[in-house]
């Protein structure tokens, strides 16, 4: 006789029917026990879930209503039942597909683990820069060369591996406590699991239809009051989508979708232009306010007979975008397309065209961001010297130096050279062998910070980026100090500044790719070379600005700048402008009186101020500002291809 199939074995025929019914009583109780098991584990983790959720909520209790102050709990709990569904369905396939309980139990004992551990970490990321786990992480966890700008490190990394493992095990051991208990009740009183799987089932999207109802209510009511307090939570819908403004949505949509056209005509170039040598020296994090006499000296003196920008930005809240619209002229909503075709700036090519010799200098891996596939990407490998061996970044700055500054003493090229310069000791984990501003941090933990931001830990973090941008001036002096004794300045023109600024908790964030509050897009601006100007410029300026300044400067037609670029003309700007600044998902507009952020993932805009406080009047400003909107999609729209 065929035996019939059981969860346990088979039933063979020839057993007495007795036999045979108490064996799949048997296998039906032993499976019944195991479902319970998990459902057990999975409300445990589901607990645990809302309480680390709880760092996603950082609103004041005494600054909020009481309705909002209710239905912080309920979403949060919606939330992470929602996101709870991810181990849910893993602890099912291994329920099904693992016939024995130990193996089936460990796995799942494992998708436990793994959900805290990514929740934990998802709450770091979001109190440390104001976003959760997104593509732009994902872009520095698999991009080689990420090592180099974002430091995590055995520091980071072994207490991970650590709470996995010590979670996984007690996890396991708390689903075999679970499976035994279980096994008892059923040898008493059997129960039935499906009961308890719906009674929970019901329970939980009683709290989610309850929060959606809730939220719905709050959206018709234009309540930004529990938009805000609930804001922290991951995937969490703005209020504000509907009121978002006309062609916000389509401009988002543009931005990432279109291919480029860049540019619409090459510069014509004079023939008989001057043809200076050319040296950006880019010192990575350093905000506006860290120029000073005292905070960088060499810097400083350098500046006293060059021309000094006091009103400058980058191009954006990151290095990607601020190097690409210092380099290209353009806003930092294109470096997608531009990665995406491998297209390399008209300043470069045109410097190639004119016979500059081109090399760049940098301690920072050139793959992270991928500037090896944009920027230089024309640009020969012997040309380009980011592999130095020292360990700590400030080790290598002084390591790119003494290479640049023997590279020049040896060069019998007489033709004019281009060179960049990016010193990285003043990124994180602000690298410096010690310095004057005291107390400083002994090191630079990201989970200390994400935990907390009083004043003494603000203090500490930013004294030690202090001595890290102390360090890096030295190392610029030196650097310009080898240019005045082996070329000179009278036929050189020398860019200094930043590619972004730091932030230390001024808008309530660490670092930078945050936000567009001036500690994270304000940078210094020194220019200085034959036929600049020496003073101070206080009309606004960016780094959008640079490229077609240069090719100016080098002979090009400021009647045909836009065929190759947004930017002005740094030596003689506009008394008024909108500044555009870019981030991973977003774009703003920098104006006198606020900022206006258009999100590339919802296409909504709001408005800030230079605090980064969304202002009261949002709805207002949201109304009134088709105008800057069809500025905005203008701009970033004139380099790529129309739809056809």
């Amino acid at each position: 006789m065929t035996p019939v199939q059981t969860a346990r074995g088979s039933l063979d025929a020839s057993e007495p029917r007795i036999a045979q019914s108490w064996r799949a009583t048997s296998d039906a109780r032993g499976n019944s026990a195991r479902i319970q098991a998990s459902l057990g584990l999975w409300l445990v983790n589901l607990v645990l879930g809302v309480v680390l959720g709880r760092l996603w909520l950082d609103e004041p209790a005494d600054q909020i209503s009481i309705h909002v102050r209710l239905f912080m709990p309920v979403a949060l709990v919606s939330s992470v039942a929602i996101w709870a569904l991810v181990p849910a369905a893993w602890m099912a396939v291994c329920h099904m597909t693992l016939g024995s309980p130990r193996i089936s139990g460990s796995m799942q004992a494992l998708a436990g683990a793994i959900f805290l551990v990514f929740l934990y970490a998802d709450t770091v990321v979001y109190r440390l820069l104001g976003y959760h786990m997104n593509s732009a992480v994902w872009n520095v966890l698999r991009t080689p060369g990420s090592a180099d700008a974002v430091h995590l490190g055995a520091r980071v990394w072994a207490p991970v591996i650590v709470a996995l493992l010590v979670l996984t095990l007690l996890q396991g051991a708390l689903w075999r406590f679970l499976l035994r208990r279980a096994e008892l009740c059923e040898g008493t009183t059997p129960i039935r699991w499906h009961r308890r799987i719906g009674l929970v089932g019901t329970c939980l999207l009683a709290v989610v239809l309850v929060e959606k109802t809730g939220y719905a209510a709050a959206y018709v009511a234009r309540d930004l009051d529990l938009e805000n307090a609930c804001r922290g939570l991951p995937l969490y819908p703005r209020i504000n989508l509907a009121d978002a403004p006309d062609g916000a949505e389509d401009l988002a949509q543009m931005v990432s979708a279109r291919p480029l056209a860049y540019p619409h005509a090459a510069p014509q170039m004079r023939a008989a232009g001057p043809r200076p040598n050319v040296v950006i020296l880019v010192v990575d994090s350093w905000r506006r306010d860290a120029f000073g006499p005292h905070l960088t000296p060499n810097i400083w003196k350098f500046s006293s007979d060059a021309r000094v920008f006091r009103d400058h930005l980058s191009g954006g809240n990151g290095t990607r975008f601020g190097l690409f619209s210092l380099l290209y002229g353009l806003h930092g909503s294109y470096w997608f397309p531009v990665l995406e075709e491998g297209r390399p700036p008209v300043l470069l090519e045109t410097l190639g065209d004119l016979g500059y010799d081109l090399r760049i200098f940098s301690s920072a891996s050139m793959s992270f961001p991928e500037f090896d596939q944009t920027a230089w990407v024309n640009i020969g490998a012997n040309q380009v010297q980011d592999d130095y061996p020292a360990q700590h970044p400030h080790e290598r700055d002084a390591q790119m130096a003494k290479g640049f500054e023997a590279w020049l003493a040896g060069r019998a090229d007489e033709r004019p050279f281009f060179a960049f310069l990016l010193l990285d000791a003043p990124h994180q984990p602000y690298s410096n062998p010690g310095g004057p501003f005291q107390p400083a941090a002994e090191r630079f933990d990201y989970v200390e910070l994400a935990s907390a931001a009083d004043p003494d830990l603000v203090e500490r973090v930013s004294n030690r980026y202090r001595n890290s941008v102390v360090h890096a001036d030295g190392t610029a002096g030196s650097i310009l100090d080898a240019l005045e004794r082996t070329v000179g300045f009278d036929d050189t023109v020398v860019v200094v500044t930043g590619d972004h600024g730091e932030e230390f908790q001024e808008a309530g964030f660490w670092g930078h790719t945050s936000n567009f509050s001036p500690a994270q897009v304000c940078v210094p601006f020194i220019i200085k070379g034959p036929g600049i100007e020496v003073g101070v410029e206080s009309r606004p300026t960016a780094h959008v600005d640079l490229a077609p300044s240069l090719l100016e400067l080098l002979g090009a037609d400021p009647a045909r700048r836009a065929d190759y670029s947004l930017g002005e003309s740094l030596f003689a700007p506009l008394e008024k402008r909108g500044r555009v600044v870019a981030g991973w998902s977003s774009i703003g507009l920098i104006s006198d009186d606020d900022i206006m952020c258009l999100s590339l993932d919802r296409g909504d805009v709001e408005f800030y101020d230079p605090a980064w406080r969304r202002l009261a009047d949002s709805a207002r400003r949201r109304r009134e500002c088709q105008p800057r909107l069809r500025r905005l999609r203008r701009d970033c729209a004139a380099f790529l291809r129309p739809v056809e």
